[in-house]
């Protein structure tokens, strides 16, 4: 089936949306985070698009950019591809790490604009990684709360609201609205997840999970899976994908 062709902005302006295969964490250390926002800064150097927002959760990444002399297809296979042979020299992997096709929505009005900025930097509070907006340090928060013109565009969007305290304000204004896509949180927030599976496992990644002996892996699987830990949830925390997680729990009751 061929792909549907892309929504069109007329502002040349999109939410965008890259998130790991299978849901998995892509982001395992601050230094993985250090090393996306790093790229991010390199192309946009190369390909002088504008960044006006952006937020790295585990295992997915949102911007609010505006490409201009370079196609955003372009954009993102060159910052896609760049973090994945990092990740995999690493990680001593190999294969995907992104999905394959990378989600978007276009902005055509500045109202809407301000409704996706505010949503972006509220996605930690919605999973649950932060009580207040402000604390969970890998998104633009920062450079807002700041001022900070070095590398977000934050001058367009400041020019909406009437001063800089207003703008952060708005970000503080919890909001009910959903953008693009929203996955409603597990039964366990992802960091007890996590946990529970560093505490039976004693593997500190999903890299680490992904080199286990086959019939350990599928032993902690299903023992994992009586912790109330979803196979949507451990497809995401370990990088194994669901069926091979749901034959494995089946294989290992027989």
């Amino acid at each position: 089936m061929p792909r549907k062709a892309r929504q069109q902005s007329s502002l040349c302006t999109y939410h965008v949306i890259l998130r790991g295969v299978n849901q998995q964490i892509i982001f395992e250390d601050r230094y993985d985070y250090l090393q996306f926002i790093n790229i991010l800064k390199y192309y946009k150097e190369i390909c002088h698009f504008k960044l006006y927002a952006y937020c790295l959760m585990d295992n997915h990444v949102h911007l609010l950019i505006q490409h201009t002399s370079v196609n955003l297809d372009i954009i993102m296979k060159k910052i896609e591809v760049k973090f994945v042979r990092w990740y995999n020299q690493k990680y001593e992997r190999t294969g995907y790490l992104f999905q394959d096709r990378y989600k978007s929505e276009p902005i055509n009005d500045m109202i809407y604009f301000k409704t996706v900025f505010r949503y972006i930097h509220q996605n930690p509070l919605l999973a649950g990684l932060e009580t207040a907006p402000g604390t969970y340090p890998w998104s633009s928060y920062h450079d807002y709360a700041v001022s900070n013109t070095s590398f977000i565009d934050i001058d367009t969007t400041l020019t909406l609201f009437s001063d800089h305290v207003e703008c952060i304000q708005y970000l503080h204004t919890i909001s009910e609205q959903r953008c693009l896509e929203y996955y409603p949180s597990s039964r366990l927030f992802d960091q007890d997840a996590l946990k529970i599976i560093q505490t039976i496992t004693s593997c500190n990644s999903p890299s680490d999970f992904q080199h286990l002996e086959l019939f350990q892996r599928n032993a902690y699987l299903k023992q994992l899976s009586k912790f109330g830990i979803s196979v949507r949830q451990l497809s995401r925390l370990t990088g194994i994908s669901r069926t091979v997680i749901s034959s494995a729990i089946k294989q290992v009751d027989r």
